[in-house]
């Protein structure tokens, strides 16, 4: 009875050890996908100055901030925490030109790698016979600095045989663990609105320069250049519901992205608001996670909330639960030639 007990006890450690292994596997595939990859958020639309430089301006009012905020992965190791945070000036002291700042952090795994990034971004209108139609072009030029602390970091060298001795040597050579080099981006962005139905288009590219990567000092490992391409189309039903199709398709290097799916909107009745919106949406990132959003549009302010629900390899490991994000964004509405404030319904783009 105790041998067969005891054959029982080693295969059950046998399977948990292959269930671990693979959960390892697919967490360590996925960290070596992300490191490679920009700061993205799952509410792109709302991230704008991150996706499309052209972007700056396009918005009803005098000035926008945007600030995102993303958990990811708490279920499965050290959470991925990302901040960003974006200010806009549109035709800034009456010139025909936009600007713009961002700023974002990322900080990934047990060795804290972190991403910090800052750009300016300037915009201007290339094409517009009228309100209803305007084609604009943008660039930005950042400063992007990544690094980690090896010394959170476990190696099998450090394995004495009985336990983990942090004093042993790990073998490990670093001829840096932290970079800082420059991005490049340029954009085009396209909006149209038509009475009850309006739709936007963009195409950007980033990473023009290729800066090296490596913390070993090989220069054959680059940062890819990102193509991103994205689309929405935005429709009023009837007085109180309206319908919106959000997509974006990203490529750097070997990696790709395709994100698509539809958001609904209902206005509240009210006669002191013009713009008081609720809102709820699910889209989907193909062969990598769906999630769920809810939100409300309350005059010049948009919150948004969404959560990811994990279909990819990591699935195992994660048992489907993703990341938690936060959008907030706030336009300042234009003024009236006397010089207060316009209460509009505002775009947002």
């Amino acid at each position: 009875m105790n041998k067969i007990r005891m054959i029982k006890r080693m295969r059950n450690r046998k399977r948990m050890s292959k269930s671990k292994l693979a959960c390892l596997f697919a967490l360590l595939v996925f960290c070596s996908r992300s490191i490679a990859q920009d700061i993205h958020f799952s509410q792109f639309d709302q991230a704008m100055l991150w996706q499309n430089s052209a972007q700056v301006g396009a918005f009803n009012g005098q000035f926008r901030f945007a600030a995102n905020q993303r958990n990811q992965w708490r279920s499965v190791t050290t959470p991925y925490q990302t901040f960003g945070f974006s200010a806009e000036a549109k035709e800034f002291n009456a010139k025909p030109w936009s600007f713009g700042l961002n700023a974002g952090s990322d900080v990934a795994g047990d060795s804290r790698f972190r991403t910090s990034q800052v750009h300016l971004h300037a915009a201007h209108t290339l094409y517009k016979p009228n309100d209803s139609l305007e084609i604009r072009g943008g660039g930005s030029f950042g400063i992007t600095s990544r690094g980690f602390d090896p010394s959170a970091l476990v190696y099998d060298s450090q394995w004495n045989g009985l336990s983990f001795d942090p004093n042993l040597a790990n073998n490990e050579i670093y001829a840096t663990t932290a970079r800082v080099y420059p991005s490049i981006g340029l954009a085009v962005f396209i909006q149209k609105q038509e009475n009850k139905f309006r739709w936007n288009a963009g195409y950007s590219l980033y990473n023009i320069t290729r800066p090296r990567q490596s913390f070993m000092d090989n220069d054959a490992i680059v940062l890819d250049m990102r193509h991103a391409i994205q689309a929405s189309a935005r429709v009023s039903i009837n007085q109180l519901y309206e319908v919106e199709v959000l997509s974006l398709f990203q490529i750097q290097g070997k990696m790709k992205e395709l994100v698509f799916g539809p958001r609904v909107y209902y206005k509240l009745p009210s006669e002191k608001w013009e713009n008081q919106r609720v809102f709820a949406g699910i889209h989907g990132r193909f062969r990598d996670a769906a999630w769920i959003e809810m939100g409300v549009e309350y005059n010049e302010w948009r919150v948004g909330m969404s959560y990811d629900l994990n279909t990819s390899t990591l699935r195992p490991a994660s048992t489907g639960r993703g990341g938690l994000e936060f959008s907030i964004v706030y336009i300042v509405p234009p003024k009236l030639k006397h010089g207060t404030l316009k209460k509009v319904c505002i775009p947002y783009y």
